[in-house]
């Protein structure tokens, strides 16, 4: 991955999916980002990451990566407070009850900041009630299978799903969740049929891949990186357009001939309430923008499976999380809540 202007791509964008939506927003004339913290005093004390879900997850590695040199950017210490529940919603609900002023973020993605509000009204939260201060990175989710499963790709699960609908089972964090979306999209575009099983987190599903529980599990890049070097686990396919440099030898949905052109990604932005003054906004995304083109970090997103095509304004944040609402609605629709 090479390192540009920081405000352009980062990495050649794929034509399609993900990336192009990314790089709609990012544009190729955007200003520079603003000195950190030429905009006033802040920090004053201590900034809290609300991460929605329990430790050890790929949010909560993402923003441990990012919270220490964060702090050293800021001058101030800034500590990542793990809330799990409710497909995320119960860390939001919390985050978005603190004070507009820059000193509890959320560090978001996909599932519980568009599709728990877009499935699930009760979460009482919508994405307008939050303000997008920084990208920082995309993954993708994989599907994983144990190793003598008898499928080896993605195009061999299908065939087997085709040949016995019904017969095999997928493991998803919940329902509503991106890799519930995810799977269900490969199952609408492919006309085949696996039986969802929801899980309340993510946590069990690879013990019960490897057990032979379920026969799928649908889980984020990051999860399954470490399992494959141990060979517990084989990986059939990753939902980029690409393949990921850390799995070279899995190939994309976009090489899977009934899924072609597809590229569904999670990702995760840094957030704050709404109302989080311009200036504070500014110095955090310049600061986290400089911290993310770091090499250091740069070769950690690598080993995840974690891209970063570009980074954006907070405005171009915002375009991009809305432009998301708009790309998983329809999707989205289809989904019951728990």
């Amino acid at each position: 991955m090479s390192l540009q202007h920081p405000l352009r791509p980062v990495e050649r964008p794929q034509k399609a999916g993900l990336s192009r939506r990314l790089l709609l927003v990012a544009g190729v004339g955007a200003l520079a980002a603003p000195a950190l913290r030429a905009q006033g005093a802040y920090p004053t004390k201590p900034v809290t990451i609300v991460v929605p879900y329990p430790a050890g997850g790929a949010s909560d590695v993402g923003a441990r990566m990012l919270s220490t040199e964060l702090g050293k950017a800021l001058g101030q210490s800034v500590v990542v407070d793990n809330v799990g529940g409710a497909g995320g919603a119960l860390g939001v609900q919390k985050f978005l009850r603190a004070p507009a002023d820059g000193y509890t973020l959320l560090y978001g993605s996909l599932s519980e900041t568009v599709l728990v509000p877009l499935i699930n009204p009760a979460a009482n939260y919508r994405l307008e009630d939050m303000s997008a201060i920084a990208f920082v990175g995309a993954t993708p989710a994989a599907f994983v299978t144990r190793p003598d499963f008898p499928a080896s790709s993605m195009s061999e699960l299908l065939d087997l799903a085709r040949k016995q609908p019904g017969t095999y089972s997928y493991g998803s964090p919940g329902i509503g969740t991106f890799q519930h979306l995810v799977a269900e999209t490969v199952k609408l575009k492919s006309g085949t049929f696996l039986l969802h099983i929801p899980y309340r987190g993510g946590s069990n599903i690879m013990t019960d891949v490897v057990a032979g529980q379920i026969d799928v599990g649908v889980t984020t890049a990051p999860n399954v990186v470490g399992l494959v070097a141990q060979g517990r686990v084989k990986v059939l396919g990753v939902t980029s357009a690409a393949r990921l440099p850390v799995l070279p030898k899995v190939p994309s949905l976009g090489e899977t001939p009934a899924l072609k052109g597809m590229d569904l990604q999670t990702w995760g932005v840094i957030f704050g309430p709404k109302g989080v003054p311009d200036s504070v906004q500014q110095t955090l995304n310049a600061a986290i923008n400089a911290i993310l083109m770091q090499p250091g970090m740069v070769e950690q997103r690598r080993k995840l499976g974690s891209t970063l095509d570009a980074t954006l304004t907070p405005a171009q944040s915002q375009a991009f999380v809305l432009h998301e609402r708009d790309t998983y609605r329809p999707a989205a629709g289809r989904v019951k809540p728990e």
